[in-house]
C-alpha cells in the first residue's frame, strides 16, 4: 500500500476541502435559482386632491315705499298710473319693492270711501305693479275698517293682479304658508304685523285670527324662527311707532333689537304718517318710519315720504352661506297736487321727486337726509 507522506497528505486533504466546497455551492445556487422570486404587495399611493373651495356671490336690492292711503278725491281716481309716472324709474330700478297698502282695495262691493272708514278702489294695486311694486303689506289699523269681509274681499282681488301679500289672511291655511320670494339667487322671506286696529284693537272679527297679523312680540319671534331655516333674509314690516311723531320711541329700538337678535335682518316701518331717523343696530338696517308715500294729508311733514332701499349680499363658499346688507339710502318724495284731467275742481294728486319740488316748508332734501341720517340716491 502506498504510503503518502506527512506533506503530502496535508496538501491532499486541502485539495478536497475546497473541492467540496465548490461542490456545495454549486449546488446550492441551483436549488436558489429554482425558488421562486417572493412577490412584494402593489404599492398604492393615496393622491389626494385638495377641492379648491370656489366662492360665489349674489347681490340684490330690497325696498319699500310709505302708506298708500287713498282719501278724499284720490280714492275716487278711475286711474293711478299717471299717478306714479314721475317716480316709476327708481321704483322699477329696486329688484324687489315693498309696499303699505293701508287702505284695502275691496272695491265697489262695500262702496269706496276715505277718513275714518277706508275702502279703496282695487286698480290701485294694478297701478302699483305696473310701476314697480311686487309686494304689499296689509297690517296695519285701518285693515278691519270694514271688518271681515274687506280683508277676504281685498284679498281676492290681489289675487286677481297676481300681487304677492302678507299682514291679513284669507284663511289658516293662507296665514301658515309663508312668504317667500327669489330674487338673483336670494330667498327673502316677509311678515307683516301692526300694533291693533282701529274698529277691533288687538281682537279679531268672530275670532278669526288668521285676518290680520298684530305685533306681538312673542309671535313675531316664533314667526322668524320658524322662517329662519327656509330663507337667506327676513324683512319685517311693521306699523308701529307714533302718529305724527318725526322721532322714533325706545319701545321701537327695544323690538327692533329683540326681532334682530332672533334672526331678523331688515325692518321698514310705517304708521306714523311722517319720516322718522334711519338706524343701523348691529349692523342691521331698520327704516322707523317711511312716512307716507300717496295721500292727501295736508301738512308739510305728512306730505313728505319716499323710498328705503338697501343693498344685500349673498356669499357661497363652498357648503357654507352667509349674507349682509352693505348699503342703505333713501329716495324722497312728495305730492303735488295739479288739476286732474281738466277738472279745476279736482286736484290730481301725484307722487314727484322732493328735489322737484324745492322746498316743502322746510323739508328739502338735504335736511330729510339730515333728519334720517342717510344720504338719498
Amino acid at each position: 500500500m502506498l504510503k503518502l507522506k506527512p506533506r503530502f497528505t496535508w496538501i491532499f486533504v486541502l485539495l478536497l476541502f475546497i473541492v467540496a466546497f465548490f461542490t456545495t455551492s454549486m449546488a446550492y445556487s441551483q436549488i436558489r435559482a429554482k425558488e421562486p422570486t417572493p412577490t412584494q404587495p402593489p404599492t398604492t399611493s393615496k393622491k389626494i386632491v385638495d377641492k379648491e373651495l370656489v366662492t360665489t356671490t349674489s347681490e340684490a336690492t330690497l325696498g319699500m315705499i310709505g302708506d298708500i292711503l287713498l282719501h278724499y278725491p284720490i280714492y275716487t281716481y278711475p286711474d293711478f298710473n299717471f299717478a306714479f309716472e314721475n317716480v316709476k324709474e327708481q321704483m322699477e330700478g329696486i329688484d324687489m319693492l315693498l309696499a303699505n297698502q293701508e287702505s284695502m282695495p275691496a272695491g265697489d262691493t262695500l262702496g269706496l270711501s276715505t277718513y275714518p272708514s277706508f275702502n279703496s278702489p282695487p286698480h290701485i294695486i294694478r297701478d302699483l305693479q305696473l310701476n314697480g311694486v311686487d309686494f304689499v303689506t296689509l297690517a296695519n289699523n285701518h285693515t278691519l275698517d270694514k271688518g271681515e269681509n274687506q280683508v277676504l274681499l281685498s284679498i281676492e282681488n290681489l289675487k286677481q293682479y297676481n300681487m304677492p301679500y302678507a299682514g291679513a289672511f284669507s284663511s289658516v291655511e293662507d296665514k301658515q304658508q309663508a312668504r317667500i320670494m327669489h330674487i338673483n339667487d336670494i330667498s327673502v322671506g316677509i311678515l307683516a304685523y301692526t300694533y291693533g286696529t282701529n274698529t277691533f284693537g288687538t281682537t279679531y272679527p268672530n275670532n278669526k285670527s288668521y285676518l290680520v297679523s298684530y305685533l306681538e312680540e312673542e309671535q313675531v319671534l316664533k314667526d322668524i324662527k320658524a322662517l329662519r331655516s327656509q330663507v337667506d333674509f327676513i324683512v319685517l314690516s311693521l306699523h308701529w311707532g307714533e302718529e305724527y311723531n318725526t322721532d322714533n320711541n325706545d319701545y321701537q329700538r327695544q323690538l327692533a333689537t329683540t326681532f334682530f337678535d332672533e334672526g331678523a335682518d331688515a325692518i321698514f316701518g310705517h304708521h306714523p304718517h311722517v319720516l322718522q331717523p334711519f338706524e343701523w343696530i348691529n349692523n342691521k338696517p331698520v327704516f322707523y318710519s317711511l312716512g307716507n308715500f300717496y295721500s292727501a294729508q295736508p301738512w308739510a311733514a305728512t306730505n313728505v315720504g319716499g323710498i328705503g332701499r338697501i343693498n344685500i349680499r349673498k356669499t357661497v363658499t363652498g357648503e357654507k352661506s352667509t349674507i349682509e346688507t352693505t348699503a342703505a339710502n333713501f329716495f324722497p318724495t312728495t305730492v303735488t297736487r295739479d288739476v286732474y284731467n281738466g277738472a279745476t275742481d279736482s286736484p290730481a294728486f301725484r307722487v314727484v321727486p322732493l328735489e322737484m319740488f324745492g322746498n316743502q316748508m322746510g323739508w328739502d332734501t338735504s335736511f330729510v337726509e339730515q333728519h334720517l341720517g342717510l344720504q338719498s340716491w
